[in-house]
């Protein structure tokens, strides 16, 4: 099981590694790491880039612009 918390950091870590990245390739590289297979669990860890309407939004470890991910000083703030 993961600790809570580092599904935000591992997001913030490769965002920061590699800046501009899409969704896509942000949530399958975590899935890996948590050894999910992607393909079979498409909606797997969606809800880290949705706006929900419960009050989850991590807008402020990462910006999005115009579908690339770019982070944040509060992002880089859990990369330690």
């Amino acid at each position: 099981m993961v600790k809570r918390g580092e599904n935000l950091k591992f997001i913030c870590k490769f965002i920061n590694e590699n800046p501009g990245s899409r969704t896509k390739e942000i949530r399958e590289a975590l899935c890996i790491a948590r050894g999910i297979d992607p393909k079979v669990n498409r909606g797997q860890y969606t809800l880290y880039f949705s706006y929900l309407q419960t009050g989850r939004n991590y807008s402020h470890l990462w910006a999005n612009i115009k579908g690339q991910h770019f982070i944040k000083i509060q992002g880089m703030a859990l990369l330690g």
